[in-house]
């Protein structure tokens, strides 16, 4: 998806305009997280990631989607959140500081995350 040598921002800039969001330097993933497209987040990770994202990237993707996953938690305690396993698997050796982070606390998806092993 990102041109070899990009950076960070350049990549989030990239993401914005394809997922629709506006530009945060601080805290984007969380900024620009929606409940509603939380699986929409994860697929668009599955068929577009590969080597040229940067960890930075990587990461704040991260909080993107957990953070959509916690807000659909605390919309609906029933809500599927299984549907972020294969990205965290996917993740995970990607930006492990990032999901220690969000198990290292208790939000919403931390639960399902320790059930994962992480």
């Amino acid at each position: 998806m990102f041109r070899e040598n990009s950076s960070a921002r350049e990549q989030l800039e990239e993401l914005e305009a394809v997922l629709g969001f506006d530009y945060d330097d601080q805290d984007w993933g969380i900024v620009n997280a929606d409940a509603s497209r939380t699986s929409e987040f994860v697929l668009f990770f599955e068929q577009n990631y590969n080597e040229h994202w940067s960890p930075g990237t990587v990461g704040e993707f991260v909080d993107l989607v957990l953070e959509s996953a916690s807000n659909a938690v605390r919309a609906d305690p029933d809500y599927p959140v299984g549907c972020i396993d294969r990205f965290v698997t996917m993740a995970a050796p990607l930006a492990p500081q990032s999901i220690e982070y969000w198990t290292s606390r208790d939000w919403p998806v931390t639960p399902h995350l320790r059930a994962l092993g992480y």
